[in-house]
């Protein structure tokens, strides 16, 4: 509240300069931001192991070309909590790098603010010598964490699936097929980064264009009927209230339309490619792919 007080004039009637924090302080106040912050917390867990779960649905039907989610759900429960633990892990670990990175980046910034030149003007070198090597260290973090989550999705995740390994013994039998084709996997690294990347800015430009077309027209309406209807009471007040909900959820519904309609795709494809190459180098995987097309 207090930080969209700033951002939103006249937002809330009470002054912030005469809001006194220290009821903030109160005994109560304490005890709910806690039990809210662990309700969060828990929240979070539960919704991020969902999405692990849900890999392994995702990663099924790809694989065997079926929409049935719900009988599947209950086929990947283990392995599912055990990608679950080692992804927690994981990504935990990446908030610790990028706690560092956001560190670096404060004490380059009052370093480069107090670092000056005899005429007192900020000193451009300083500022290339100390922030070129953050800017470094942050993409090597971040791409660390993107192949590194590659590898766990695409590689870790079948053996996982298909052979109820642990991830300790899933991840060991990736590294012996990346050591024994190097190159190859190499090559699935760069385009696995790069070919969604190009797709989805070529998905994002089209659904800016689609999306200024259609949001634009929905605004244009509802500023002329809200034109129309500005001093209106009673029914018509209520008309224009009605009007002003329904472009609401028109504009909701259609940009979920419209990223499901891009971004499903998009990502089915990533999981088709991602299954079709591992098939060559993993055989379970192909043997199952196999016997998905005979049973069909």
């Amino acid at each position: 509240m207090v930080n969209a007080r700033f951002w939103i004039p006249d937002l809330f009637s009470f002054n912030i300069s005469k809001f006194d924090f220290t009821t903030l302080l109160s005994p109560e106040t304490i005890f709910f931001s806690i039990l809210e912050a662990v309700l969060i917390i828990l929240l979070s867990f539960i919704v991020f192991y969902v999405f692990v779960h849900l890999r392994f649905v995702f990663f099924h039907c790809v694989a065997h070309e079926t929409k049935q989610i719900g009988p599947i759900w209950d086929l990947y429960r283990v392995p599912a909590m055990r990608l679950f633990r080692a992804a927690l892990l994981f990504w935990l670990t990446v908030v610790g790098l990028t706690m560092l990175v956001l560190g670096g980046f404060i004490s380059v910034a009052i370093s480069v603010f107090k670092l000056r030149t005899p005429e007192g003007k900020l000193d451009p070198g300083v500022f290339l010598m100390t922030f070129l090597p953050c800017m470094g260290f942050a993409f090597l973090v971040y791409l660390g964490a993107a192949i590194a989550h590659i590898v766990m999705v695409d590689f870790i995740l079948p053996p996982m699936a298909l052979e109820e390994l642990t991830f300790r013994q899933a991840w060991a039998s990736v590294k012996a097929r990346i050591r024994k084709n190097g190159e190859t996997f190499f090559s699935y690294f760069i385009l696995r980064l790069g070919l969604p990347l190009i797709i989805g800015i070529i998905f994002a430009l089209a659904a800016w264009i689609l999306g200024r077309m259609v949001f634009g027209s929905l605004e244009m309406f509802a500023v002329a009927f809200n034109s129309m209807l500005e001093d209106a009471t009673g029914a018509l007040a209520f008309c224009r209230i009605a009007i002003d909900v329904l472009v609401e959820l028109l504009a909701i519904g259609f940009g979920l339309l419209m990223s499901l309609g891009l971004g499903g795709p998009l990502a089915t494809w990533i999981r088709n490619y991602a299954i079709l190459f591992y098939a060559d180098h993993y055989r379970v995987l192909e043997d199952a792919l196999n016997q998905s097309h005979l049973d069909r």
